[in-house]
C-alpha cells in the first residue's frame, strides 16, 4: 500500500500558491511616482501618484542663473505630459522657437499648451542648480539633497501588492 504522505507537501505548496494568486487580485493596484539612481536603480523616493496629477520642477539655467520652471500632468496612460515651460528670458538652452502660446508674467517667459509626452523623466543633477519636485503644489523632492552629477530617473510604476510590478 502507497503512502499519501509524499503528496501532502505538494498539495500544501499548491494551496500555497492558489492562495498567493488569489491574493494578488484582490489586492488593490497601486500607482507610484518613484525617483531611481540610474546608475544602480537604486530607489531614491517614491510617492502615490494618478492620472490628473500636476507636476512641476524648479532648476536654475543657465551661467546667467536664469529661473526655469517646467509643469507636467500625468496622462490617464500614466506618462509625463509637459504643459509649460517659464523662463526668465531667452537664450542659449532655451527653446525659443516652439510654435506655442507665449505670454509674458512676472519677470517669466511662460511657454503653454506644448503637449509633450515623456514615459520617464530623466536628469543629471547639479547640488547647485537643480533645485525642487512639487507633486501637486507640494513640494516632495529637493533635487539638492543628491550628489552632483546623479543620475535620476523619474518613472511611474503600477503595482500590485509586493509581488506584481509593471
Amino acid at each position: 500500500m502507497k503512502s499519501s504522505f509524499g503528496r501532502r507537501p505538494a498539495a500544501a505548496l499548491l494551496c500555497l500558491l492558489s492562495l498567493a494568486a488569489w491574493l494578488a487580485c484582490i489586492v488593490p493596484e497601486r500607482t507610484t511616482l518613484e525617483l531611481r539612481e540610474r546608475s544602480t536603480d537604486t530607489l531614491i523616493a517614491a510617492w502615490p501618484i494618478a492620472a490628473g496629477d500636476t507636476l512641476s520642477l524648479e532648476i536654475e539655467h543657465s551661467f546667467e542663473h536664469i529661473p526655469w520652471y517646467e509643469f507636467y500632468t500625468v496622462t490617464d496612460d500614466l506618462r509625463f505630459n509637459l504643459d509649460a515651460i517659464a523662463v526668465a528670458g531667452y537664450g542659449a538652452g532655451i527653446p525659443a522657437e516652439m510654435d506655442v502660446p507665449t505670454r509674458i508674467e512676472d519677470g517669466l517667459v511662460w511657454m503653454e499648451d506644448i503637449n509633450s509626452l515623456f514615459p520617464t523623466l530623466h536628469w543629471i543633477t547639479s547640488s547647485k542648480y537643480m533645485k525642487t519636485f512639487t507633486l501637486n503644489d507640494a513640494e516632495i523632492f529637493d533635487f539638492r539633497s543628491l550628489p552632483d552629477a546623479s543620475r535620476v530617473e523619474a518613472k511611474i510604476i503600477t503595482t500590485r501588492g509586493y509581488l506584481f510590478r509593471g
